[in-house]
């Protein structure tokens, strides 16, 4: 009891410390953040946060309810942060004819903010359990992983904004984490769940798992996150929401496909947006081009997201998609640390 009672202080104080690094990102999107500069779909979160279950919203943000009703209750609550002297009111207040509540946007970014550190504290529990497995004791670089989520690009613009980012990052990581400790009950109830803050969030835990050699009972986890995945899509049919229709059509799917081209904007934002992976990349051929065989997994999972990305016709906000695979990308970055354990103790 004792020992689990420090273990339980220990994991407090690291989530404390991932509050207090991530501050300033924080800050710094309650403060400057100005919607209508890539993120327009916060007028639509806008709606879900200011009534939950009564708005005009329609598909698909109306099945993403996790953020906006968190955030609801925390801006009913009041207990958020709201900066006074911010420029973005004066380009905020009023869009396209709509005025808007500047503190439902700092109710929501503040949400974000929350869940962007319990999903670098899970990624921490994750990596963890994989120094564990590889019978390596390391109490820095969990932690010094974990931070990796706040230094992502495609987070900092759009996980401290009128978005619902932070949720699926945070639902990711710990579903991952509960992938890694086989909590199997608990795993398929929030998997479930996780439709409704992103829909694709069962779908990269199914290529995750298929892919998790080591993990016990791996057909039950592949099971139930692609029975989740196709909920969803029940849920589409059963409660129909008017809007982005075309995204469920095939001959629309089919069509953007063959119609994609590759743009400047494209590479800049969808690409280059994503600095982690050409990060670990670079990492990973530097250690030797054999190191990037452990992140194929990862691969596929963000070439099923750009293809789905691009099919649905998004466009460049494929880029913030493919970021709610970072937690996997990082668990993947701790097994290649512990492979290279015996390379890195011998380098003087």
């Amino acid at each position: 009891m004792k020992i689990f009672a420090m273990r339980l202080g220990k994991d407090f104080l690291i989530l404390i410390a991932l509050f207090v690094l991530s501050a300033g990102v924080y800050y710094s999107g309650t403060k400057f953040h100005i919607p209508w500069y890539g993120a327009n779909d916060f007028s639509q979160y806008y709606q879900m946060t200011l009534n939950p279950f009564d708005n005009d919203v329609g598909s698909p943000f109306a099945y993403r309810m996790f953020v906006p009703v968190i955030a609801h209750f925390i801006y009913e609550s009041g207990l958020f942060y709201e900066s006074s002297l911010t420029p973005y009111k004066d380009y905020y207040l009023s869009h396209r004819g709509i005025d808007y509540e500047p503190s439902i946007l700092s109710a929501i970014i503040f949400t974000n903010y929350i869940f962007l550190a319990l999903a670098a504290f899970f990624t921490y529990k994750s990596t963890k359990v994989i120094f564990a497995q590889s019978n390596h004791t390391d109490h820095i670089m969990p932690v010094m992983l974990s931070s990796l989520i706040f230094l992502s690009f495609s987070t900092n613009v759009h996980g401290y904004a009128g978005l619902t980012e932070g949720g699926a990052l945070f639902l990711v990581s710990l579903l991952c984490y509960l992938a890694l400790k086989n909590y199997l009950i608990l795993f398929s109830l929030i998997c479930i769940s996780s439709i409704l803050g992103r829909e694709l969030i069962p779908l990269v835990l199914t290529v995750y798992v298929v892919f998790a050699s080591a993990q016990k009972r791996r057909s039950y986890f592949i099971i139930v996150s692609a029975l989740a995945f196709m909920m969803y899509f029940a849920l589409r049919s059963y409660f129909q929401i008017p809007g982005a229709e075309h995204q469920t059509d095939l001959n629309s799917f089919i069509s953007n496909l063959l119609t994609f081209s590759l743009t400047k904007a494209f590479f800049l934002q969808a690409i280059l947006a994503n600095n982690i992976p050409i990060f670990v990349g670079l990492l990973a051929i530097y250690f030797g081009g054999k190191h990037l065989k452990p992140f194929v997994p990862y691969v596929i999972i963000i070439v099923i997201l750009s293809v789905l990305g691009i099919g649905t016709g998004i466009g460049n906000n494929v880029g913030r998609i493919l970021n709610i695979a970072t937690p996997i990308l990082v668990i993947y970055l701790a097994e290649m640390i512990c492979r290279l354990r015996p390379q890195l103790e011998n380098i003087k």
